[in-house]
């Protein structure tokens, strides 16, 4: 069967996705939170995850299992309890019953390894119960998160749940350290894409007085990814979402491509799919 699943950008309108940014605090921690909820749908939906270095805690308040395919092998899994879902390196697909809510967490790059006190290579591309992974870390040991998130009635409430959680857990996560900081120095410039190629990520290992070999090292060990990979998926999410809005009229220089080609193959190297079909 053809996999339909599409990306849903944050931005987008029409989708059934709830967003809200966390508070200043929890900056450093969470990229956003957000829910899925078809409670009035009436067809199943399908939704497409990109290679990305951000990892997502996933909290089901309904009993309504939900479909998660790799992309690279086609192995399907059916979900049903909290998950924790590691950082991927291709993408992968989800399906969605009519009736489903879900609630997310959306983890800043390198957070999880630091919440869960794990090595960051152990979560690539995981899909773990998340009561077993964190059962020793603050996430739970203070608070009864799940069981708040599924007894509150609105996603404001939810969020505000989150937050008190991630509060108490905030003060007993270990400290960062200058190798932590200069991945995230280096997250941000590629953010704003003024590192958009291998010249540029050449010239901020110059910037930084490090080789590339010692800031894979540092990538490595905090996100569990090389800075390549990184800047390739952050430049070709960016890269997607233009092209979404403007087409074939998009320009792909200003997101470090050669050529129209040249995105295509990343679309197909990253999701097996080309960016018209994403």
């Amino acid at each position: 069967m053809r996999n339909t699943a599409r990306v849903i950008f944050e931005n987008e309108t029409g989708h059934p996705l709830r967003i809200a940014y966390p508070s200043p605090a929890l900056c450093s921690l969470v990229e956003y939170y957000f829910e899925i909820d078809l409670s009035h749908a009436t067809a199943m939906q399908s939704m497409k995850g990109l290679p990305a270095v951000t990892t997502l805690l996933a909290f089901p308040l309904r009993p309504t299992a939900w479909t998660s395919v790799d992309d690279a092998n086609g192995r399907v899994l059916r979900l049903q309890h909290s998950q924790f879902l590691g950082h991927l390196t291709h993408s992968y697909s989800s399906l969605y019953a009519p009736g489903t809510l879900i609630f997310f967490i959306k983890l800043k790059p390198g957070a999880a390894a630091r919440l869960f006190r794990c090595p960051p290579a152990e979560l690539e591309n995981s899909q773990l119960p998340l009561p077993f992974l964190s059962r020793d870390t603050g996430l739970f040991k203070n608070t009864c998160l799940e069981e708040q998130l599924t007894a509150a009635t609105h996603f404001a409430d939810r969020v505000r749940h989150c937050e008190h959680a991630l509060q108490l857990t905030l003060v007993e996560l270990p400290d960062t350290d200058h190798r932590f900081d200069m991945v995230a120095h280096c997250l941000r410039k590629f953010e704003s894409l003024q590192l958009k190629d291998e010249k540029g990520l050449q010239h901020l290992c110059g910037s930084l007085h490090v080789t590339y070999a010692s800031l894979r090292r540092y990538f490595l060990s905090t996100l569990g990814v090389t800075p390549k990979f990184a800047q390739k998926t952050i430049r070709f999410k960016k890269a997607l979402q233009e092209y979404r809005s403007r087409g074939y009229n998009f320009y792909y220089e200003d997101f470090g491509y050669t050529d129209f080609s040249h995105f295509a193959k990343d679309a197909r190297a990253l999701t097996g799919s080309s960016p018209l079909e994403l």
